[in-house]
């Protein structure tokens, strides 16, 4: 981002506006919400500069702006209308290092003004960093609709209650007593009291709730093993994001992509806890003890799996762990791989007259290349789903050849489903090995054996690799979107 945003402290500092006409007055209604003195430069003014001063809200100079005025002063706005007053006002400013916004003039500013949300004392700022005013006027608006008015109040008597809270001893008791607070509490109080009575009502619920301290103290939160799906975030459930915003520790799988981890809420600790087929790889055994000890702490712990956890994702070994050390869990599944991948095919896993079931099976388990019942599996119109077969496709070809498959059978390879670097090979059980070697298939993939791509969906993953000057082999029939670079720390603390 090329706009950081920040919040100022403004209490007992100097806000200048250089500028006396209209637009000006827009600038100065904005800053009449803060609690800075507002020093308002130039000639002429408009009437409603008038007003203010008569009111007493603001103070006027009439006269440019010199150097002797910026003495505590944050950040000043200057007004282009004059054109000799605009330049004179930038060059005092520029030489004392003072931040200032040329109102309508981005290029030539230290800062913009985001679109306000204003429950004071909660502040919510949307910016585009000037690209797209009319979308931030809508966000604002949509988020101006969802947020009730009295949360500047919800916020206010909060803020008075505080110091009473802090004073809780141990764990996360003070932090479970303010979402207990926020979300059951207070809304409750907001939809059975009067207006006039919201703020005294606030007041003896929190009182009500410091005296229930067994409600709020020395409470565990289930582990939740939070399935995010192929990799797409469109694709997240509302329960997975809720848990990923809410969750203090993270401990992800290596698939996890960026655009997930970046759900994830900012002071979280974040732990990739990854499993590799080529590299140095976590012990199942420490996993299991990282979840337990963690859970232990107080703090809500995330397992994040990919695809959905319970296929594949050896969610019962941690499961199992977690009930031996008397902890509980809750688990929220996602949209696994194959489902993910025949809804970009454009194709249905099952078919009336063609396929009565599909199976999930996976290229390895714990003795090497699985063992499945090829002889079922090579029948015409089967459908099945490996996972975790890359490195198995010469022994999956051979067993399926071995037992009867036509080397006509069609066999959809899928790396990297729902991401921007994903690779779509359409080939045939003659041609699988060859052809996933020619287009470099390395993994994480699927085979979705006995399935190809709709027409439709083909012609369309066709278009979009051809305007991304990305690789098309017509001759083994495959589409291939070239990987684009992603880069994410893996550092265990997000800040």
């Amino acid at each position: 981002m090329d706009y950081f945003p920040i919040l100022m402290k403004l209490s007992g500092k100097k806000v200048l506006v250089c500028g006396v006409n209209s637009e000006a007055v827009f600038k100065i209604r904005l800053l009449l919400k803060t609690s800075a003195d507002i020093l308002v430069f130039g000639l002429n003014p408009d009437r409603q500069v008038v007003d203010w001063v008569k009111l007493g809200l603001i103070k006027h100079m009439n006269r440019p702006l010199n150097e002797s005025d910026l003495f505590n002063v944050a950040f000043a706005y200057i007004s282009s209308e004059d054109a000799d007053n605009c330049e004179l006002s930038i060059g005092i400013l520029k030489n004392k290092g003072l931040p200032y916004c040329i109102i309508d003039d981005k290029k030539r500013s230290d800062f913009i003004t985001p679109a306000i949300i204003d429950r004071d004392p909660i502040t919510i700022a949307v910016g585009s960093e000037g690209t797209s005013p009319v979308l931030v006027r809508h966000i604002k608006s949509q988020i101006e609709g969802i947020l009730p008015a009295e949360t500047g109040l919800i916020s206010r008597v909060a803020g008075a209650f505080r110091k009473r809270v802090d004073g809780l001893s141990k764990g996360y008791a003070t932090r479970n007593f303010w979402e207990i607070f926020f979300t059951k509490t207070a809304p409750h109080i907001l939809s059975q009291s009067a207006p006039s009575n919201y703020e005294k009502d606030l007041e003896f619920g929190l009182q009500d709730l410091l005296k229930n301290e067994n409600f709020y103290k020395d409470f565990i939160y289930p582990v939740q093993f939070v399935s995010f799906g192929s990799g797409d975030p469109d694709l997240l459930t509302r329960k997975a994001s809720k848990a990923l915003h809410e969750g203090d520790i993270i401990l992800y799988d290596r698939l996890s992509p960026p655009e997930i981890l970046e759900l994830c809420r900012r002071e979280a600790e974040v732990i990739e806890v990854g499993k590799s087929g080529y590299g140095p790889s976590w012990l199942q055994k420490d996993i299991n003890s990282l979840l337990v000890s963690s859970a232990r702490t107080g703090k809500r712990v995330i397992r994040l799996k990919s695809g959905d956890a319970g296929i594949f994702g050896r969610l019962d070994e941690e499961i199992d762990a977690l009930h031996q050390a008397g902890l509980s869990f809750e688990i929220i599944p996602g949209i696994t791989t194959a489902s993910a991948a025949a809804a970009e095919m454009g194709v249905s896993l099952t078919r009336r007259g063609r396929n009565g079931n599909v199976r999930f099976l996976t290229g390895h388990d714990a003795d090497g290349f699985a063992d499945q019942d090829w002889r079922s599996l090579a029948l015409n119109n089967s459908v099945s789903i490996i996972y975790m077969g890359v490195r198995a496709v010469p022994y999956i070809q051979g067993r399926l050849l071995m037992h009867g498959a036509s080397g006509d059978m069609p066999i959809t390879v899928a790396q990297n489903v729902g991401r921007k670097n994903a690779i779509w090979v359409a080939s045939c059980l003659s041609s699988l090995e060859s052809d996933c070697k020619q287009i470099g298939i390395t993994g994480p993939a699927i085979l979705m054996l006995g399935l190809h791509p709709h027409d439709q969906r083909s012609a369309l993953l066709s278009e979009v690799a051809r305007d991304s000057i990305d690789y098309i082999d017509e001759s083994v029939g495959c589409i291939r979107v070239l990987p684009q670079t992603n880069v994410f720390s893996q550092s265990t603390k997000r800040h």
